[in-house]
């Protein structure tokens, strides 16, 4: 297993990593927050080729490690008002760790914040978490990450608490 301070990076999804996503999906740690294993990992598929959705494995020293999905959230003011007034430009994140001998080691808050600082640096206007406002150890980590509260909002997933990461 890499070391943790090792070398954060991002590959695009591919269909060969949905098994290994499966495996990740039905550990309890991510269970407890990603719901229908099943669901997921066909979401998961058919986003590879959606341009609005951008789905990656994250890599430590280049061993695969865990999920993130860039989202563009301009299309989505519709279906959640939520984001009804949040700027152009903004996008969303969601992620895990999936072996669980990787979470507690600080891994969650440089993952998220790379990826923030990425979308940032390639122009996006805001970076957008909503975890759920029971999940402590992810609120810690984005704050970590330098997202900031914005509230708590009832979205088509149930409760969230939105926080943004501007540039």
């Amino acid at each position: 297993m890499p070391h943790s301070d090792g070398v954060i990076g991002f590959r695009p999804l591919v269909e060969d990593d949905l098994d290994m996503m499966a495996r990740w999906l039905a550990e309890p740690h991510v269970a407890a927050w990603w719901h229908r294993a099943e669901k997921q990992v066909e979401q998961m598929r058919s986003h590879i080729d959606d341009p609005t959705v951008s789905p990656f494995v994250v890599l430590l020293d280049d061993a695969p490690f865990g999920y993130i999905q860039l989202c563009d959230l301009d299309h989505e003011r519709e279906k959640e008002p939520a984001l009804a007034s949040q700027p152009m430009g903004t996008f969303g994140v969601d992620q895990f760790i999936g072996p669980a001998e990787m979470i507690g080691k600080g891994l969650g808050t440089r993952l998220v914040a790379a990826m923030a600082e990425r979308a940032l640096a390639n122009g996006a206007s805001r970076v957008l978490v909503d975890p759920h406002p029971d999940n402590g150890a992810a609120i810690r980590a984005y704050e970590k990450a330098g997202f900031v509260r914005l509230g708590t909002f009832s979205m088509t997933s149930g409760p969230a608490l939105l926080m943004a990461r501007d540039p």
